[in-house]
């Protein structure tokens, strides 16, 4: 009998060391995850920061192919090269931080719209709507990829402040228009 207990005594003191062991490497691995995880978020937060800029700037020159009468296809061809090089070379340079699908579909966003001015009347609403929202899409998939829209409701839940306005009403009504 003392025996049984001097063995299990001994099974139980070695089975407490390995699950110390065990405990203690997932605990360590743990906190340097968490370590490496602010650096990382950061700079990733940096990177969709700056494609969020480019997308805005790329916008812009899209509008100016769309909207200018007086470019001409070569000229609008050459705008748009000019919204999507950038984008490209963003999205290359930050493969670690950036989502891959994300990535191609930031590039991809303002390819075609060179074409849009001279299209059929017929085709030009459609094509331009279709843009538009693509737009859209992307900057919300780059918030929610970022986290900033995730944080951005955690900071409403917390604050509860009372945003409204006319402009802000008629943006609601819209968005759940839209939602339909």
């Amino acid at each position: 009998m003392d025996a049984w207990i001097a063995i299990s005594g001994a099974i139980i003191g070695i089975a407490g060391v390995i699950a110390g062991t065990v405990l203690n490497e997932y605990l360590r691995r743990n906190r340097r995850a968490e370590q490496y995880s602010a650096d990382i978020f950061r700079r990733r937060l940096e990177a969709y920061e700056v494609l969020m800029g480019l997308i805005g700037d790329g916008s812009t020159l899209a509008s100016k192919a769309i909207h200018n009468a007086n470019l001409t296809p070569d000229q609008r061809r050459y705008l748009i090269s000019l919204a999507i090089e950038p984008i490209a070379k963003h999205v290359d340079r930050n493969v670690l931080y950036i989502d891959e699908e994300l990535a191609t579909h930031c590039v991809s966003l303002f390819m075609g719209v060179e074409d849009i001015h001279d299209a059929p009347d017929s085709k030009q609403l459609r094509l331009l709507q279709e843009y538009y929202d693509a737009l859209r899409e992307t900057q919300r998939m780059i918030a929610e990829d970022s986290g900033v829209a995730r944080i951005n409701k955690l900071f409403r839940s917390i604050n509860r402040p009372r945003i409204t306005g006319a402009v802000i009403e008629r943006i609601r009504e819209l968005r759940r228009e839209r939602q339909k």
